[in-house]
């Protein structure tokens, strides 16, 4: 599982879970932290020591490879993983970096059917993120579309790993995971929804009154 978010009091909270493997941002995210992608990054990784994802900005194939190119310089390799949308420039810079350095991890992103995603796992992306949420309402059934891109990869002994993202709900996480996913990521509400449930709260609260009975 990973935290999609750039907000540093989420970031804090999963510092020390083993849930949590690593951190996942894009443009719209980082945004919200009111300062330059170079200084958000900066600040996530100075307070996190797990993989930071970070989204490559630009549409040709020369716009996304130079700034793929640029923020594993000012980063390094060893701290983040980058992040290319999966449409048909992305894709050849996925295929271009893994020829470059099988070492570097690269997520295609902006999946939205199981054809993108097969053609993302061949060019060599470790993980693809399926948006299960934005599927939904596009009226593509994202879950059949997971299991697709399970299919291939198991058929062909491919390492790429469903990383399903854009939720709405926990139930829709746990849906991706029964089709195929290999792991999710979530904003922290929704690890919030799997955990906190109001039955088990409710129930949190009586066996601890109970337990007042045994003082008395």
């Amino acid at each position: 599982m990973h935290l999609d978010s750039g907000n540093l009091e989420d970031i804090k909270k999963i510092q020390a879970s083993s849930i949590f493997k690593g951190i996942t941002t894009n443009p719209s995210i980082l945004v919200k932290e009111k300062c330059s992608r170079k200084t958000a990054i900066t600040n996530i990784l100075q307070q996190s020591n797990k993989l930071v994802f970070v989204q490559t900005v630009g549409f040709t194939y020369e716009e996304i490879l130079a700034d793929a190119s640029a923020l594993l310089a000012t980063f390094g390799k060893e701290r983040i993983a980058i992040k290319i949308p999966a449409h048909e420039d992305g894709i050849y810079v996925i295929e271009t970096l893994k020829k470059e350095d099988k070492t570097i991890k690269l997520l295609g992103t902006a999946i939205y059917s199981a054809d993108q995603a097969i053609a993302a796992g061949l060019a060599g992306a470790d993980f693809v993120a399926p948006y299960v949420n934005r599927m939904s309402g596009a009226s593509i059934n994202p879950f059949k579309e997971i299991a697709k891109m399970r299919h291939f990869f198991d058929k062909q002994a491919l390492s790429t790993q469903i990383m399903a993202a854009s939720f709405k709900n926990a139930g829709q996480v746990m849906e991706a995971y029964e089709s195929g996913a290999d792991t999710v990521t979530i904003p922290y509400g929704i690890y919030e929804q799997m955990t906190n449930k109001l039955l088990a709260i409710e129930a949190i609260h009586v066996f601890n009154q109970d337990a007042t009975l045994f003082e008395s």
